[in-house]
């Protein structure tokens, strides 16, 4: 009862894409989301608060599915447009990808293709327009990254920075990464996961389309490294859950949980389990369930906070020291998470004189409190 009404009081709209989400997993009925649906919702607001859920095109899909099955006038016009606009931005994306990797395979350069552009040629079977896309990130061997950004300059990509990770193109973006959690940036990320790479490489499974030798991670691998991906992000996105629940029917359990407990991640799983739960209706097995660890005050009032889709504060950053074993490294994380590294801060500051880089940030987080210590550049984006 609690739930819903904390629901209701969001609006009927974020009811609706909750709701959509539901129905296109198969833990909804029809009726459910008809009834939300006579309540008059108003079209401009859902379409704002699908796109900022990620959530345009499986909506769309739902409502036009309805609108067929039922016979029904239903608000279409602008969703069927973003969905058309997700269509063609992530085609262009997996046609760059696919041609940066007939470039690289003259090179024997080996590419572990990450999040979104992994996802939708196997879990949402191919269907171009049913999840966003904001770039491809890559997995990229140490080693071989100067390969690859080389064939990416070749190609016309250009970073706006030479420490950039990003490399763009138009509108299509390829963001490459050397680890999957994000330590190159706040290397006591290192403390709280420990995503082997080696194994990471080891495990990975070719991408199941034709004739293409790109690798994804294995099911796993792939649920681990989403969990914590959201979690750092604070599960801004409710398409990030929804990405969860198909690789989760994908999965052993017992060797996720095997997984989470040599990698450090029984906490974050814990997390993205619940949530999955409470928000979206999936079944976890009672075995699994029982050997999540508890969680702490702060970690209940995160769950609760993603589960009825309000504002977390960008709190997922700061619930990753709960990962972390000792007090000591929590307390050192936190501080590198507020003042990052100089050359992580030159990044987020572009610009600003290197002296001033420090001043600036002691500046904005007395201004802006925690809120701050986790904020990004530019909006959250769905990748």
């Amino acid at each position: 009862m609690r739930l819903h009404e904390e629901q209701q009081e969001q609006g009927l709209e974020q009811e609706i894409v909750r709701l959509g989400a539901r129905l296109f997993l198969g833990t909804a009925r029809d009726e459910e989301l008809l009834e939300r649906l006579h309540g008059s919702p108003d079209a401009s607001r859902l379409l704002h608060i699908a796109s900022r859920e990620g959530m345009t095109g499986i909506l769309a899909a739902q409502l036009r599915r309805l609108a067929r099955h039922k016979e029904l006038e239903l608000p279409l016009t602008h969703l069927s447009r973003a969905l058309r606009g997700v269509f063609v931005h992530n085609g262009a994306h997996l046609a760059a990808l696919f041609g940066l990797r007939q470039k690289l395979r003259r090179e024997s350069v080996e590419l572990i293709v990450l999040k979104g552009g992994a996802l939708i040629p196997t879990v949402y079977g191919g269907e171009l327009g049913l999840r966003p896309l904001s770039d491809i990130d890559l997995l990229v061997k140490p080693a071989e990254l100067s390969i690859v950004q080389a064939v990416l300059h070749e190609l016309g990509f250009v970073t706006p920075s030479s420490s950039s990770s990003l490399f763009t193109k138009g509108l299509v973006a390829f963001d490459l990464h050397t680890d999957l959690i994000g330590s190159a940036r706040i290397r006591r990320r290192a403390s709280a996961f420990q995503l082997d790479s080696l194994c990471l490489w080891e495990k990975a499974v070719p991408l199941e389309c034709d004739a293409c030798d790109l690798l994804i991670l294995s099911d796993p691998h792939q649920f681990l490294h989403l969990a914590v991906h959201a979690l750092k992000h604070s599960y801004s996105r409710l398409v990030w859950l929804v990405d969860l629940a198909l690789v989760s029917r994908r999965i052993d359990w017992k060797e996720l949980l095997e997984e989470a407990e040599a990698s450090g991640t029984m906490r974050a799983l814990a997390y993205a389990l619940r949530g999955l739960e409470s928000l979206l209706g999936v079944t976890i097995p009672p075995s699994v369930r029982d050997a999540l660890p508890p969680l702490h005050r702060l970690e209940r009032v995160f769950v609760s906070r993603v589960a009825t889709r309000r504002e977390t504060m960008h709190l997922g950053e700061i619930v990753v020291a709960c990962s972390i074993p000792t007090r000591r490294g929590k307390m050192g994380y936190l501080f590198e998470l507020a003042f990052p590294r100089r050359r992580v801060l030159a990044e987020l500051y572009p610009g600003t004189p290197r002296w001033l880089l420090f001043p600036r940030r002691c500046a904005q987080i007395l201004l802006h409190g925690p809120r701050a210590v986790t904020r990004r550049r530019g909006p959250d984006l769905v990748s």
